[in-house]
């Protein structure tokens, strides 16, 4: 491809996000961006960000600290954010020209069908918790490195280069690592690659000592820290093993089915355990093999397919397997999954279709992404707006309703806020938080939002979502 048609294909994915995320500068913080960002003192600048290290996820911080020294308000968050998630675009799009190259060199036309899986990427809903959800940064700052770290290895090593050439990967590896803990997958993913592109398992992790060696630095300073012994300490008393498989179970559902190919995105989804531990723990074990075998077997005649389904499960490891988390499973968590997907849809389509049909099909899909990404975004314009989405898209979860009662108790519609906690205790009534937000409220008066105290919801009045007053 010419450099015109580079530059013209950059502008076109800038302009993709540009209009898929036409709302997102717009918005305010949200729920965990009071704790992280707003409420802490330890990133309101780069002196504070300072006098707290050593600390957890230290370029992280910086990052916020940097938009804090820059701005206070959330727009340069913002801003920040969706700059990230155009740099991540063109960074899969130079990827996944490597990969294709590799998997695919039959495909008759590798820079355009690259240029699509950046695009399915740039667009899919599931990112959006990734970049409008201020502290969805971690994922999509830390795939900034890691796909930087991907595209320099392959680069040192299909030039020959040496010098400082051969240190920079690593380098951006460690700071993949300084953001996020889950960019651990970084090696593995460069073993992969070369594996299903057709080297032997040596050949595969030749030239990555250095990824290796700032793993090891990397679990050596995280075992010293007391920090993080706490975080994996916490973390190990959420559930048992057999429990952590089965809530798994459910949250590849949700995953798959809802969010990457349902586009029905949720901030903070209705997941529980299911009763039925030991059969869900064994069928989500059972099925995570059965993928890694499907991966190996397309190994020799569709390396592409192989590699991308290696690539889904490798980036789900560190935050949907053994280590428990409190939430089952969050959108934001597919963000690196999602060239992997891409790559396989566009490799798929190549293959099975004409030129110009599969071209049609792609840009069709992109626009159908796009458009729900738009909407998407647009749950984001206010804190009610998010919580009322996420109160209908979670009717059942404590959680979702109370954070509703906080939303409407800001907007002044405290009679709303009071409804939301008693749906919220309806449903938990252990739940502290909604019963001392509720506690606080002035005292009720009649509820003109429902008919004479029977119950029933009045059609069209207050923004009530189905059957509320029956909470």
């Amino acid at each position: 491809m010419s450099r015109a048609g580079r530059l013209a294909g950059a502008a076109a994915l800038l302009l993709a996000i540009t209009w898929a995320y036409a709302a997102a500068l717009a918005a305010p913080f949200h729920f965990d961006d009071f704790h992280v960002i707003v409420d802490n003192p330890r990133v309101h600048g780069l002196a504070a960000w300072w006098a707290s290290m050593p600390g957890i996820r230290p370029l992280l911080k910086l990052s916020y600290a940097l938009d804090w020294s820059r701005s206070l308000t959330a727009a340069g968050f913002h801003a920040t954010n969706l700059s990230l998630h155009g740099f991540n675009a063109l960074l899969a799009w130079a990827v996944s020209r490597q990969w294709l190259a590799r998997l695919a060199p039959g495909l008759p036309d590798p820079g355009s069908a690259a240029w699509c899986v950046a695009l399915l990427f740039a667009l899919h809903p599931a990112a959006t918790e990734a970049v409008t959800y201020v502290s969805g940064r971690s994922q999509s700052l830390m795939a900034l490195f890691y796909l930087a770290a991907l595209w320099t290895h392959v680069h040192v090593r299909e030039r020959g280069l040496g010098g400082a050439w051969r240190a920079l990967s690593p380098l951006l590896f460690a700071a993949a690592l300084g953001v996020r803990e889950t960019a651990v997958t970084l090696p593995f993913a460069l073993a992969l690659l070369a594996w299903f592109a057709g080297d032997s398992p040596r050949e595969a992790l030749r030239g990555l000592a250095g990824h290796w060696l700032v793993l090891a630095l990397a679990a050596g300073l995280a075992m010293a820290w007391p920090g993080y012994g706490d975080f994996f300490g916490t973390s190990l008393q959420v559930r048992g093993f057999a429990e952590q498989l089965a809530g798994q179970s459910v949250a590849a559902g949700h995953l798959f089915g809802h969010s990457l190919f349902g586009l029905r995105t949720n901030l903070d989804p209705d997941l529980r355990v299911p009763d039925a531990v030991v059969p869900h723990a064994i069928g989500f074990a059972l099925s995570g093999l059965a993928a890694a075998g499907l991966a190996v077997l397309a190994r020799g005649r569709r390396p592409w397919l192989g590699f991308a389904i290696a690539w889904t499960l490798l980036q789900l490891v560190p935050t949907q397997s053994l280590l428990p988390r409190l939430d089952l499973a969050n959108d934001r968590h597919l963000y690196l999954v999602l060239p992997g997907v891409a790559l396989a849809a566009v490799a798929a389509l190549a293959g099975v279709a004409e030129r110009r049909l599969a071209g049609g099909v792609l840009l069709l899909l992109a626009l159908v992404l796009a458009s729900a990404t738009r909407a998407r975004n647009e749950d984001y314009r206010s804190e009610l707006a998010l919580w009322t989405a996420t109160a209908a898209a979670s009717p059942g979860k404590a959680r979702a309703w109370s954070n509703l009662g906080w939303a409407r108790g800001q907007a002044g519609d405290v009679e709303g806020a009071r409804r939301a906690y008693a749906c919220a205790l309806a449903r938990d009534p252990g739940h502290a938080q909604a019963r001392i937000n509720l506690s606080l409220l002035p005292p009720a008066g009649p509820d003109p939002a429902c008919d004479a105290g029977n119950g029933r919801r009045q059609a069209g009045k207050f923004g009530l979502l189905p059957g509320e007053c029956d909470c």
